[in-house]
């Protein structure tokens, strides 16, 4: 495969973000960090102390963000990893009344010792004084916390947040932004996939005046043991038809450069502001009015715009025949390697100008999402949109992982299903189909 194009398929390594409907835009964020250590190694092994007494902390929960793996220290502080999977991972450390710990590792390249310090949460304790938690907050502010937090897809309904109470609302009306936090995990039991999850929320904004809503954490999964038969096929199902065509999917696909053979249609997406528009359509009308004058009639014109825009014929009739979405939509599907790049052997990125389009043929829109579009019976196949907020490309590694989500946000059927309700375990695998 040439240099500018994507990984070879025998590399394997290691989320971040998501929504809009109706103007909503989601970012749901896992950033990572550089990591260090001594290859060769599958375990991790370390000691967790307190910055403020430096004695030994017991019962800490340590674990692989978005897997199934973890653990807790022992009562002098002490843990150890020793089946750390093939990629790369944010190892997360969490206790009550301390800030959360977070390393990104990668299994090639694992730190030999780990001694780990956590620091109180003082800064949030100030933040209470000047900004005082919402009376009542889950009586205000739950629903809305389950709805975009969840999610209303099908499986987020066979959902149960065991401890509510450890969630306190703060409303910052100047700014009019909601925030919540949690001075503890969220115990979560997916009751559709079959998982019971620990959640480290570490941010859940939602802005009302820009209607973007952002959250931030690390799930810990945890299998659901069953002996039914049923139970069991029917999470497997489950788990399968939430995969299939969801970011995990998309970005796994655009890794490994098989966007095509996974059926994801990728097209470029141009917004188009409002001046542009009336720009478009001046250069239009005179334009028009020359050739009218040069032929003594009026007809059709195919404008050459090529100077100032690679598809200059679907941008001019995109601006002229949809005014009202102001949206032009490159009807040519991309290859993966034309949005991405090897940044090492390890990591693509993701990298491209405007919007894009991704459609997803083999599934069609839920009846859930129907209802959350408010279109009555509007069966398609299920449709995201793509846009990067800085010119940093987003590094996805082979797991379906990608950082940093904040530069991202996702729009469409991504915007709603990817909650809390739909997300799988980064070490997950689908059934052959």
């Amino acid at each position: 495969m040439p240099n500018k194009g994507l990984l070879p398929n025998d590399f394997k390594l290691f989320l971040s973000i998501h929504a809009c409907m109706f103007r909503i835009l989601t970012i749901v964020c896992l950033s990572l960090s550089i990591c260090f250590g001594v290859a060769g190694q599958k375990t991790v092994q370390g000691k967790v102390l307190t910055s403020d007494t430096h004695k030994p902390v017991a019962l800490a929960n340590v674990f692989l963000s978005n897997t199934s793996i973890g653990t807790i220290t022992n009562e002098n502080g002490e843990f150890t990893i020793s089946r750390v999977p093939e990629g790369k991972y944010d190892l997360v450390v969490s206790f009550v009344g301390y800030e959360s710990y977070v390393l990104a590792v990668y299994s090639s390249h694992l730190p030999t010792y780990l001694e780990i310090v956590l620091k109180p949460k003082f800064d949030e304790l100030q933040e209470v004084i000047v900004e005082p938690y919402e009376k009542n907050g889950w009586e205000k502010w739950g629903n809305f916390f389950m709805e975009y937090f969840m999610g209303t897809t099908a499986f987020s309904q066979d959902c149960k947040l065991l401890n509510k109470e450890v969630i306190k609302f703060r409303l910052n009306k100047k700014e009019n932004i909601l925030k919540a936090v949690a001075n503890d995990q969220l115990v979560i039991v997916n009751n559709a996939l079959g998982y019971r999850l620990k959640y480290d929320l570490t941010r859940f904004e939602y802005n009302f005046g820009t209607r973007i809503f952002l959250y931030q954490g690390y799930p810990l999964f945890e299998e659901i043991e069953t002996k039914r038969n049923g139970l069991q096929k029917r999470w497997a199902n489950n788990r399968d038809d939430a995969y299939y065509g969801s970011m995990m999917h998309f970005m796994r696909s655009l890794f490994r450069n098989k966007l095509l053979e996974e059926k994801f249609e990728v097209r470029k997406l141009i917004k188009i502001p409002v001046a542009e528009q009336k720009r478009v359509m001046a250069i239009y009308q005179a334009m028009k009015m020359k050739k009218s004058a040069a032929s003594g009639r009026t007809n059709n014109m195919d404008l050459d715009m090529a100077a100032n825009y690679p598809d200059s014929a679907a941008y001019y009739k995109g601006v002229m025949q949809h005014p009202e979405n102001m949206s032009v939509l490159i009807n040519r599907i991309l290859p993966g390697d034309s949005i991405a790049f090897a940044i090492d052997s390890n990591t693509a990125g993701l990298s491209f100008k405007d919007h894009l389009q991704v459609v997803y043929p083999p599934k069609n829109t839920p009846v859930e999402y129907q209802k959350f579009l408010r279109k009555g019976d509007h069966i398609a196949p299920v449709t995201s949109e793509l846009f990067l907020t800085s010119n940093r490309p987003i590094s996805v590694v082979s797991n379906g992982n990608y950082f940093e989500g904040i530069d991202i946000i996702t729009s469409g059927y991504w915007g709603w299903s990817e909650k809390i309700g739909n997300m799988l375990p980064s070490d997950f695998e689908p059934r052959s189909k």
